[in-house]
């Protein structure tokens, strides 16, 4: 019997360990930006994601009061925005119950310039991480850099405020959910424009590409392939874009040759 009960014992532990390595997965993989802090705002943990959107590195954040790290630009100080961030994770401390601070700016330390700050908008929400008896025992935080949605999002705040029949729990779900597809739109915009430019700048270097290669088949009484041939050995030797190449060749023959 005792054997047994081991044996479970032994069998839950190992259950536990592969949960906490599946979660610990998830956190390090996941796209969107995750600290996790204990109750006094010292951060625990950081997820790649997070590291990347704040531009400072796991080691000068974990280990460290998040709020000592993330100090406040000075031009805030009249908005108070580490009061407000204070706030939101005390009240998570109390209820046990998560808070989202819909738009929030905060702006950070700028790496590349010591003393300067990069002006940035959030969308944080932060969680309670429970014990067993319901205490909490550390605060998740899930950020999104809205700074580029900003004009959107305060519109979409003001068209929110403006129902006064709407809770104020309603109108953080109706934020949430219109704000995701805000950037969503916007980023399949971004997305499909890029594809657009790049699909231009193929276009136009075919085009500078066959030009060349019928100046060459010209000079050198050549087929179109052995032109291309010799466009790639061009590109090879000197170490060059083949589009760059084909454009020197044809300004050579059509810039107006000096002394005329």
């Amino acid at each position: 019997m005792e054997q047994h009960d081991s044996a479970s014992g032994a069998g839950a532990a190992e259950a536990a360990d592969r949960i906490r390595a599946y979660a610990r997965g998830i956190f390090e993989a996941t796209a969107a930006a995750y600290s996790l802090m204990d109750p006094e705002y010292v951060i625990l943990a950081v997820n790649p994601a997070f590291v990347d959107l704040v531009g400072i590195s796991a080691t000068d954040l974990v280990g460290h009061q998040a709020f000592e790290v993330f100090t406040e630009n000075p031009s805030q100080a009249e908005q108070g925005p580490a009061r407000v961030m204070r706030e939101s994770l005390e009240r998570v401390k109390r209820t046990g119950q998560r808070d989202s601070l819909l738009l929030h700016r905060f702006d950070i330390p700028d790496p590349a310039r010591p003393g300067a700050f990069l002006e940035r908008y959030w969308s944080p929400v932060n969680s309670p991480v429970l014990d067993d008896e319901g205490t909490v025992v550390a605060l998740l935080q899930e950020v999104h850099d809205v700074t580029e949605h900003r004009e959107d999002l305060v519109r979409l705040l003001a068209y929110l405020g403006a129902d006064p029949d709407a809770s104020d729990a309603d109108r953080k779900q109706r934020f949430t959910e219109y704000s995701a597809a805000t950037m969503v739109t916007s980023g399949l915009y971004r997305s499909a424009r890029k594809e657009v430019e790049q699909l231009q700048e193929a276009m136009s270097s075919r085009a500078g590409i066959e030009q060349a290669k019928g100046i060459l088949m010209a000079q050198h009484h050549c087929t179109s392939a052995e032109a291309f041939l010799r466009l790639e050995k061009m590109s090879n030797d000197a170490h060059v874009k083949l589009k760059d190449v084909a454009a020197a060749i044809i300004y050579q023959v059509t810039a107006p040759h000096r002394g005329e």
